[in-house]
């Protein structure tokens, strides 16, 4: 088991930076008095089966959390609430609790592609892909390294799984190049 512990990312590492709404369940997640609450149709973390499976055949992929549920929750209790087989992937996150917790400022302010880059920016990583359902679609078109999940469906959709599949094995070819 890894370290549960966050990482600075290395330009080594093959990076799949991983929202969790709209992902492994529908963008429908409020905050309450009770704690995140899901507020559609299935639960939470419905989908993180299919992401666990799918990653079976890639064993050198590792998890960037870039899930608003960092800045909510910290890191450990975001991580904590995937499954198991998922923590161990985990590696590090896009927001870390030494940013500035001023909303108007920096990380807050950023789109979520522009909060990935920074990582990808700072750690020197080249080889990586993000899952995100993108619903501003701050993501630039020419850039494919975003597989966009239909914020209701998420991984549930078997298109958005076999793009994942098919740009998770693009990317272990283009590192082993």
């Amino acid at each position: 088991m890894m370290d549960p512990r966050p990482r600075k990312l290395r330009a080594s590492d093959l990076a799949l930076f991983l929202d969790y709404d709209g992902v492994l369940h529908p963008d429908a997640v409020y905050r309450t008095k009770h704690g995140l609450e899901l507020r559609a149709r299935g639960e939470m973390m419905m989908h993180a089966h299919i992401l666990t499976d799918l990653l079976q055949d890639f064993p050198d992929i590792r998890i960037v959390l870039s899930t608003s549920w960092v800045r909510l929750l910290g890191y450990s209790r975001a991580r904590a609430a995937l499954p198991a087989k998922l923590q161990a992937r985990v590696i590090s996150a896009t927001w870390h609790s030494r940013m500035t917790r001023s909303p108007i400022e920096g990380y807050d302010s950023w789109s979520r592609h522009e909060q990935i880059r920074a990582a990808v920016t700072r750690a020197g990583i080249t080889h990586w892909l993000a899952i995100d359902d993108d619903t501003d679609h701050t993501w630039p078109a020419h850039d494919h390294r975003l597989i966009r999940c239909e914020s209701n469906m998420g991984l549930g959709s078997e298109a958005t799984q076999m793009e994942l599949r098919d740009k998770l094995q693009a990317l272990i070819d283009t590192a082993a190049g």
